[in-house]
């Protein structure tokens, strides 16, 4: 429950999206590192695709994974690509 609450009032803190639409902010920068031409359409598009309802489990991996050291450990820029800007 105190899991649920604090997740919650970070979610309300950030504004309306959820923790995984706000992942979109840090994985667009690491694109931009990564050298990928990420476009306000693209963030958006990202944002839209997770902007949706989400498990207590999901929003604490995308809480997780939104800090900007954590996201690099685990993705390589393929990764990035493929998922933010739709590359192959």
């Amino acid at each position: 429950m105190l899991r649920f609450l604090l997740l919650a009032a970070l979610a309300g803190l950030a504004g309306c999206a959820n923790p995984c639409a706000q992942l979109c902010a840090p994985m667009a920068d690491y694109a931009r590192d990564c050298g990928l031409a990420v476009t306000s359409a693209d963030i958006q598009q990202c944002k839209d695709e997770n902007g949706g309802e989400v498990t207590d489990d999901q929003a604490e991996v995308c809480f997780e994974f939104s800090d900007p050291e954590k996201l690099r450990e685990w993705w390589t820029c393929d990764d990035v690509a493929l998922n933010m800007t739709g590359a192959e």
